[in-house]
Parts: structure tokens; C-alpha cells; sequence
């Protein structure tokens, strides 16, 4: 049976987002961090997107592998690119250019319940505040990582707006001292 995993960037305000969904505080010359992301993605069969994130990331990580802006994006881009893709999207009919990739979302409960049930290494919910809120309502989350951004933005989307109260224990902690981020991990109890 595998597992899944939320792993997603947040600031120390609790914020996934910006006012305007802007991402733009996550940029950070980090090559341990990046490191990290490298061991993660290599950890992971699938990572699973909001329909919104899929496609902004479809326009930066293929031409990221083809024309690296950093040494981390020559690193990550063939992993990011090569992982199968599960798009969270109400749509029947969306578009998935950047492959590999396939919609979920018709009976989430279900697709959940079903990739759970096979085997394999764990699958990891990466972008995407409302895809990641959603699976932590279904109950779904195994393991839930959070990447801590020095930074407060004042405003924007919550990360666990709407997600019901639960108990979780602290297993693991990784201080990235060059960026300042900081990976807090967590597991269900």
C-alpha cells in the first residue's frame, strides 16, 4: 500500500499564495534545498497537481530542461519532467500537454482510495493550496511536509483554510541555513 504526501511551500504567516497566487517569495539560490527536492522527487512515483498549478508549471519546467536559468532547475527538471503527473481538475475535457500526465478529480475519493491501494513508492501532492486542502478534507494525507519560507506576505491564500482539526506528530525537521528555509515533517497519528 502506498502513501501520500503533502508537500508544499508555505510562509511563516501560513500562506501557500499570494493575494494574487503569486509564487514569487519561493525564489531561493539554495543548492542543498534543491538537493533535497532531487531526493524527494526520486523518492515519489507520481506527483499530483491542481489543474492551476499544472499548467503554470507546464510553462516553466519543460524549457527549464531544455535551457536551465540555475544549476537546481538543471537538476530538477528532468525529474520534475519525467514523473508522472496526477491533474486535479473538474474538467473531463482538459488539456494535459505536459506529459506524462492524466486527470483525476471525476470520484476523488475513489482515485484516491485506488492509487493507495497499489503498489509503489509514495505519491506526493506538490502545488496547489486548494488541491493540497482538499486532499487533507478527504482525510487522504500520510504524510504532510512543510517547506517554511522566512518571509511574511500579510495576505493571501491560507494553506489550511477550511481543513478540519486533526492531530499530527513532528518526525523529522531540515534547516536549510544558505535560504533559511525550513522542511517541517509530519505524520498522521
Amino acid at each position: 500500500m502506498r502513501t501520500i504526501m503533502v508537500h508544499i511551500m508555505v510562509t511563516l504567516d501560513g500562506y501557500a499564495a499570494g493575494p494574487d497566487g503569486g509564487l514569487d517569495w519561493i525564489e531561493v539560490d539554495d543548492s542543498e534545498l534543491d538537493g533535497y527536492l532531487a531526493g524527494l522527487l526520486r523518492a515519489v512515483d507520481a506527483q499530483v497537481f491542481g489543474r492551476t498549478s499544472y499548467d503554470l508549471l507546464a510553462q516553466y519546467w519543460p524549457g527549464a530542461q531544455q535551457d536551465p536559468a540555475t544549476p537546481g532547475d538543471a537538476m530538477l527538471a528532468p525529474l520534475v519532467n519525467g514523473l508522472p503527473k496526477l491533474v486535479l481538475s473538474s474538467r473531463a475535457d482538459v488539456e494535459l500537454p505536459w506529459q506524462p500526465a492524466r486527470r483525476i478529480g471525476a470520484n476523488l475519493a475513489a482515485e484516491i482510495d485506488e492509487l493507495k491501494s497499489e503498489e509503489g513508492k509514495p505519491i506526493v501532492v506538490f502545488a496547489g493550496a486548494r488541491t493540497a486542502q482538499e486532499f487533507l478534507r478527504l482525510d487522504a494525507v500520510d504524510e504532510l511536509r512543510l517547506l517554511v519560507y522566512p518571509v511574511m506576505i500579510g495576505a493571501g491564500q491560507r494553506l489550511f483554510d477550511g481543513v478540519p482539526a486533526g492531530q499530527w506528530q513532528l518526525v523529522d525537521a531540515q534547516q536549510f541555513p544558505k535560504s533559511g528555509v525550513l522542511v517541517q515533517m509530519y505524520r498522521r497519528q
